[in-house]
């Protein structure tokens, strides 16, 4: 199974003092393969990027877990038209093998009435390092702004 970042796995190892890789560009780069995994609507990409036991939380108050969830939700939004997504980062906070970001996210979809509408939110994801030193996800929490 490939993982997010695997390119750079060998250059993202942590050792005693600092990241090889910035924790701002883990992020970067976790989000822009993000991005195009959905936008691309390769949800076998899209949910490679989660550890088998994440935690993914839309923000209607459910909270889903592992894999057959993920593929749910975000194969639900590829069907439903969802595209152009994409992530901006506000901050981010790094501390041995973890690293938190807050962010904005915005969105494009159609309309129950088939109009194009842009939409977005706050979201918070939680990346942390596996012993083969990849990358994935392990929490995603999301909200929409009206």
């Amino acid at each position: 199974m490939k993982k997010l970042l695997i390119a750079t796995t060998a250059a993202l190892a942590l050792s005693g003092a600092a990241f090889a890789q910035s924790p701002e560009q883990v992020v970067a780069d976790a989000n822009k393969q993000w991005d195009q995994a959905l936008n691309q609507g390769n949800i076998d990409k899209l949910v490679s990027f989660y550890t088998e036991s994440a935690t993914v939380s839309p923000g209607n108050g459910a909270v889903l877990s592992g894999h057959e969830d993920i593929r749910s939700l975000f194969g639900g939004f590829i069907e439903n038209g969802v595209h152009n997504h994409q992530i901006k980062t506000v901050d981010v906070m790094a501390a041995d093998q973890q690293i938190t970001q807050i962010g904005h996210w915005q969105a494009e979809g159609v309309n129950a009435e088939g109009q194009a509408i842009s939409f977005g939110g706050v979201l918070v994801t939680v990346l942390k390092q596996n012993a083969a030193g990849e990358w994935e996800l392990q929490s995603h929490v999301w909200n929409a702004a009206p």
